[in-house]
């Protein structure tokens, strides 16, 4: 799989975009096919260093090697920048699919080269423009069965957000569309659907807290009038007490929901 990034980067038609409109951060390697265009993870046990992403360290995707940032938040004396905001052009594959204009990219089989994600996976951003549009030179791979496959790797910018994506087709499994609509739209980016849920489950544990104790001061409260008229001074301060005390469950519940939908 080095070999082949490396056979890409130097000899095939493709060429890397002159600068990125992107920031960086600085990370080590060992591993000399990590060229610019390349989606890295940070190897298991550290913290700085990077390898070729794939389908087996996709969780721990940090982003896309870049050739030129606009901005470089590490000191010298790295190995390579890795773009993690912004937009970087990156190698990319029709492994999964042709890629078109805002899809979510993910790790391929093949190390350091991207492909369409086309089911609930983590992702390291949304393609900017469609593969078909630039030149891509064609590839033989070989799957886990043996068989032969070609396929076609090109060089697109790419909109770096790693997140997770949650497919439409498996979000829709456990959520009502207009559910994960508003949850995404909330955080500003795709959401998990377990986190969707956590944050309905403690929504509607919140409202049913809020239910509970308000019918019980209320029904408290007209129990308590009807047996001396003279105690609705007291019962008003009470009322006004547990007013409070709801709307720091209702601004608890949606500050928890906001953070676990957001982060």
């Amino acid at each position: 799989m080095c070999a082949l990034l490396l056979t890409i980067f130097f000899t095939a038609p493709i060429s890397l975009a002159a600068n990125d409109s992107s920031i960086s951060q600085g990370f080590h390697t060992t591993d000399p096919a990590v060229a610019p265009g390349a989606m890295v993870s940070v190897k298991q046990g550290s913290t700085d260093n990077v390898e070729l992403a794939n389908q087996d360290n996709n969780e721990r995707i940090i982003g896309v090697v870049g050739d030129k940032p606009l901005l470089s938040l590490s000191e010298g004396g790295t190995s390579v920048q890795v773009v993690t905001s912004g937009i970087t052009a990156t190698f990319v594959s029709d492994i999964n699919g042709d890629i078109k204009a805002g899809d979510k990219i993910t790790a391929s089989p093949i190390g350091g080269i991207g492909m369409k994600a086309t089911s609930s996976t983590l992702v390291v951003g949304t393609a900017q423009e469609d593969l078909s549009s630039v030149k891509t030179s064609a590839r033989q791979i070989t799957d886990t069965k043996g068989q032969s496959h070609t396929v076609n790797v090109g060089v697109i910018p790419m909109q770096i957000n790693v997140t997770f994506y949650a497919a439409p087709e498996d979000a829709s499994a456990f959520l009502p569309k207009f559910l994960q609509d508003f949850a995404n739209g909330l955080a500003g980016k795709e959401v998990s659907p377990v986190r969707v849920i956590i944050a309905a489950i403690i929504m509607l544990l919140a409202f049913m807290s809020i239910a509970v104790l308000m019918y019980a001061s209320v029904k408290s409260s007209i129990i308590s009038i009807g047996r001396n008229p003279l105690s609705e001074v007291s019962v008003r301060k009470s009322l006004l007490q547990i007013g409070i005390i709801v709307l720091s469950i209702l601004l608890l519940a949606l500050i928890t929901i906001y953070l676990i939908l957001s982060t």
